[in-house]
């Protein structure tokens, strides 16, 4: 299965995102052709090119406020 594929069953979730310029984290609004698109906590927007992607990682508790 696709990259691609695996990332669309994590639209909505917060999403844990390692790549090669750092970690982000927010929740996955959209999966495009070659980019994720990501929803921080604080409003912002972020657009990450899947080849800079080394992980992408589903959060299952509120670490924003620990």
């Amino acid at each position: 299965m696709a990259f691609r594929d695996q990332a669309k069953k994590l639209e909505g979730e917060n999403v844990k995102v390692d790549t090669r310029n750092g970690t982000f984290y927010g929740k996955l609004v959209d999966v495009k052709n070659s980019t994720l698109i990501l929803r921080g906590y604080e409003g912002q927007r972020m657009v990450i090119r899947d080849s800079e992607i080394v992980a992408l990682i589903e959060v299952k508790e509120d670490y924003h406020h620990k």
